[in-house]
């Protein structure tokens, strides 16, 4: 049986269509697998502070190769202020927010909207809850940059503190204190972490 001219345009536009809609929904499926990427964000909060016989340890939240993680370091003040990491988890999805616990001396993770988790400073599951956890803290210090020196300030009770980063590109997201005299303190960038000291 002969195929028609009118026929022949008629699967060849078939084809056309089936094609289209393949494509489109490739191109689709690609873009919004993009949405998804993890925007890579460190946060940070002190477990407790050094002083002369006690080295910091601090609680961060980053994501290393595309896997959420967090992690317990100490930091070795006799050792150059190396990262010791005590222990370590992988999480399923990004950090929002990290706080700290008085009553069971842990830190308080918040990964999705509403959805807070409690672990122990051996990064143990104590707790999960919807909702705001109650009697949270955090170690973070409220801090300016001074437009012309670039210096960024850190109102304290006692004294004013000044820190010098005017090498580093980007503004700190958080500041926390690592000892109990405030001469050392973490910063926190978007994607990076660096001890700076008080002047």
């Amino acid at each position: 049986m002969q195929e028609s001219k009118r026929e022949k345009f008629l699967r060849y536009l078939l084809i056309g269509i089936c094609l289209l809609v393949v494509l489109g929904g490739f191109l689709y499926s690609s873009s919004s697998g993009k949405v998804e990427e993890i925007e890579p964000s460190i946060h940070a909060e002190v477990l407790s502070r050094g002083d002369e016989g006690r080295n910091p340890v601090i609680a961060v939240a980053k994501v290393v190769e595309e896997q959420p993680v967090l992690v317990i370091y100490e930091i070795d003040q006799k050792n150059q202020y190396y990262f010791k990491v005590l222990h370590s988890v992988s999480l399923h999805n990004p950090v929002k927010m990290l706080r700290t616990t008085k009553e069971h001396n842990g830190v308080w993770v918040q990964m999705e909207e509403g959805k807070w988790i409690l672990f122990s400073e051996s990064l143990e599951v104590l707790q999960e809850r919807d909702g705001d956890p109650s009697s949270v803290t955090s170690s973070r210090h409220p801090f300016h940059i001074q437009e012309d020196t670039g210096y960024i300030n850190i109102s304290r009770s006692s004294l004013d503190v000044r820190l010098n980063l005017t090498d580093k590109s980007g503004e700190p997201k958080e500041i926390h204190s690592l000892s109990e005299d405030d001469s050392v303190w973490l910063v926190v960038f978007q994607k990076d972490m660096v001890l700076a000291r008080s002047r």
